[in-house]
């Protein structure tokens, strides 16, 4: 089977076959001539290319069943039956998490979006504006921001 190396932004290079990174748009369309080919990944860390390397190949065996929108129950895993994906994203740390989606939605990979985004919203769901804005990192607005931002952005 042909097989590809990504390689994340400090260099580390991850083998796969190709067969399981192609669920990646990028890879799709970085990889012009397959064998042996090494796709440069430079906003994906190593540690976050080393678990979608992981999904890739994963999914590549055991396709990860659709997530149902509306979401068809009110717990994570309810929602995502499938142990290994329940598994995948629960021993993330929050940061591993976010740098996850932040990779998935780089390389275009939708299965692994999708379920770390589920995994974000379960982790928000419930808590307070002072929480989500503490868990996203997202720095308290003055008044005077909050008027701006409204005018700018009407809604």
């Amino acid at each position: 089977s042909t097989t590809i190396k990504l390689i994340s932004r400090g260099g580390d290079a991850f083998e796969l076959p190709y067969s399981a990174a192609r669920l990646s748009d990028i890879v799709v369309k970085s990889a012009d001539e397959i064998d042996g080919v090494e796709i440069p990944l430079p906003n994906v860390g190593k540690h976050a290319l080393k678990k979608v390397v992981e999904f890739l190949k994963h999914y590549q065996d055991d396709r990860m069943e659709a997530i149902q929108i509306p979401l068809k129950d009110n717990t994570f895993d309810a929602v995502v039956t499938q142990q290994w994906y329940q598994d995948f994203v629960k021993g993330l740390d929050q940061a591993m998490l976010f740098e996850l989606v932040t990779a998935a939605n780089y390389m275009n990979i939708q299965p692994l979006l999708d379920l770390a985004n589920l995994k974000v919203s379960f982790l928000l769901s419930g808590k307070s504006a002072e929480e989500i804005r503490s868990i996203l990192n997202i720095p308290v607005m003055t008044e005077a921001d909050e008027v701006r931002t409204r005018e700018e952005h009407p809604w």
